[in-house]
């Protein structure tokens, strides 16, 4: 085995760093990677990844999260040394890690490396421990690093952890399906208060529900990963879509969320559940769109924040957040937020000439 994976790390390339918020990059691999595997042989190592391409930064925890058809497997992360070249074979060495998983009964998973050596590549391995499928599939959505500090999210922390104080009052004119419905957490520690002056949308590039129970399902798993496996005081986003066109509260809007790596203050995060981006590409329905802009709308009225600060997350940051479809709809989306005025010429019935002219001189067409 070990013999296979040196070889595997010879012919590795290492020429791509990555940001802390993006996945983690392998060759001529895409996301979300997906494999199906035969288990009729019951062999030990059910999946494994390439070795990624070069990781410069530094990190001290992986997580990935995705969905399997079987719990029974266990998720390990082999590391190189911090000498690791791929052009000497014979400098080749591997730590492995076992992840702490959580694996929901739709399968959708996440897992959480804690890592203490320094190391510039990595590689996943998913290992049979009991599977009862012929068939093993997996999907990961999501492979990143992280640098996690003792203090959650570095935020200047408060004495306040209670949701209400900062969220939305009762007199919206939309439904909101609030924390309380979906049975949101309380957030682990307190919360930063904030302002809001703009809005990123966002996708979450992940499972795509087709019903308010999976929607339901799939906030409370993005709230569990943000929580547990990135250390997340709460659920990044402020509001959560899905393709029903249902909107959820998800962190309060008065405080600071996590969303965008050092632009979230002050900045209110509208994630779309989904994926729409090459090459799954979800269908972005109609009723999602218009609770976008009724969302916004709403916000921007509420806030008074101007057009020029709504962004797509990849305005902000290297990332194809919120994917191809969403991007090419922000600035029709935009435009049907910020209506402007259009001024209707009306014919004045007035018999005298002079006032009726002047009256038409005064007035700004």
């Amino acid at each position: 085995m070990w013999k296979i994976l040196y070889l595997l790390l010879a012919l590795e390339s290492f020429i791509y760093c990555v940001d802390d918020k993006e996945n983690i990059k392998f060759n001529k691999i895409s996301y979300p990677i997906s494999a199906e595997i035969n288990t009729i042989d019951k062999s030990d190592i059910l999946f494994e990844t390439p070795l990624s391409k070069m990781i410069e930064q530094k990190f001290n925890r992986v997580v990935l999260q995705g969905k399997v058809n079987d719990k029974n497997i266990e998720f390990q992360l082999y590391v190189t040394s911090p000498s690791y070249n791929s052009s000497i074979s014979s400098n080749t060495f591997f730590c492995s890690y076992i992840g702490f998983s959580k694996i929901y009964p739709n399968g959708r998973f996440w897992v959480r490396f804690d890592i203490d050596k320094e190391t510039h590549y990595l590689k996943l391995v998913v290992v049979n421990r009991g599977i009862k499928v012929d068939k093993f599939k997996i999907k990961i959505y999501e492979f990143q690093v992280l640098n996690v500090n003792k203090k959650k999210e570095n935020e200047t922390m408060t004495s306040d952890i209670s949701t209400t104080n900062y969220s939305l009052g009762g007199d919206i004119p939309f439904k909101l399906i609030r924390r309380d419905e979906w049975k949101a957490n309380p957030p682990t520690t307190s919360y930063t208060p904030h302002t809001p002056i703009r809005i990123t949308i966002h996708h979450t590039a992940a499972h795509y529900p087709t019903t308010y129970d999976e929607s339901i399902s799939e906030i409370q798993f993005i709230q569990d990963y943000h929580q547990n496996a990135k250390e997340w005081i709460d659920i990044g986003y402020h509001f959560l879509i899905d393709p029903l066109g249902n909107i959820f509260e998800g962190r309060p809007v008065m405080v600071v969320g996590a969303h965008v790596a050092g632009k979230n203050t002050n900045n209110v995060g509208i994630s779309i559940m989904g994926n729409y981006h090459p090459p799954v590409n979800n269908e972005l329905t109609q009723k999602t769109i218009d609770s976008i802009i009724t969302l916004i709308r709403y916000l921007k009225d509420r806030f008074n924040i101007p057009k020029n600060e709504v962004y797509g997350h990849r305005d902000l940051g290297p990332t194809d957040c919120p994917g191809d479809i969403i991007y090419s709809k922000i600035p029709e989306i935009k435009n049907s937020v910020y209506i402007d005025t259009i001024p209707v010429k009306v014919d004045l019935q007035i018999d005298n000439k002079e006032l009726r002219e002047k009256i038409l001189k005064s007035i700004d067409w």
